[in-house]
């Protein structure tokens, strides 16, 4: 019986000590700030137009480790949303709804000194319509793959970071019109970001990548 409680208790600790471990090595950082995203749709009936959506609110929350010196793995939830735009030759604008994206990205991040970090990443987009119209008539289609990268400036606390992802935009409706392939979107975010775990001390872990 001690025996055994010796061994119970030396377990439980080992155990204490690696989530202790663990705890201090992670960082979770929130991201808050503005999107661009070029064409999503180009075409002409009468005369030409583009549909995008217009300038938008985007977070983005990212969980991060260190794995050496000098690299971090991150895995990044994202999601912005804005109304779906129409512009005309004239240029007149008119609004075709709400759309969001959630995209979740992986990817690694390193350092490169005087603050800054830089990084890549790969992922899934999924578009979130608030109806089913117009392009997104017969839905929006599966998760749409995602590559993306960012810069990062990581003062003690408050941070910035600029963020680029590019991915192939199609959906069943422009199919059904004719649409042959997908058409290659690219948004860029300028954000305002915090974080906080044992990691964000250490190399400028407070950097981002996607």
């Amino acid at each position: 019986m001690v025996v055994g409680y010796w061994r119970l208790a030396g377990i439980t600790s080992g155990l204490a000590c690696a989530a202790g471990a663990l705890q201090a090595q992670l960082l979770v950082r929130a991201a808050l700030g503005a999107r661009h995203t070029s064409t999503l749709v180009h075409d002409s009936i009468i005369t030409p137009f583009v549909l995008r959506p217009a300038l938008a609110p985007a977070l983005a929350v990212t969980a991060a480790t260190r794995l050496d010196e000098r690299w971090t793995a991150q895995v990044t939830l994202d999601f912005s949303t804005s109304t779906l735009e129409r512009h005309d030759a004239d240029g007149t604008t008119t609004g075709l709804g709400r759309v969001s994206t959630l995209a979740f990205t992986v990817g690694l991040r390193r350092p490169l000194g005087a603050g800054f970090a830089a990084g890549a990443g790969v992922g899934g987009l999924k578009y979130l319509p608030a109806g089913e119209t117009g392009i997104f008539r017969s839905g929006a289609g599966g998760v749409l793959g995602l590559a993306g990268a960012v810069v990062s400036y990581a003062p003690p606390r408050v941070g910035g970071e600029a963020r680029y992802d590019v991915h192939r935009f199609i959906t069943p409706a422009l199919r059904s019109e004719g649409f042959t392939s997908a058409r290659t979107v690219h948004r860029i975010a300028l954000a305002l970001r915090a974080g906080r775990g044992g990691a964000a001390g250490a190399g400028g872990a407070a950097g981002a990548a996607p």
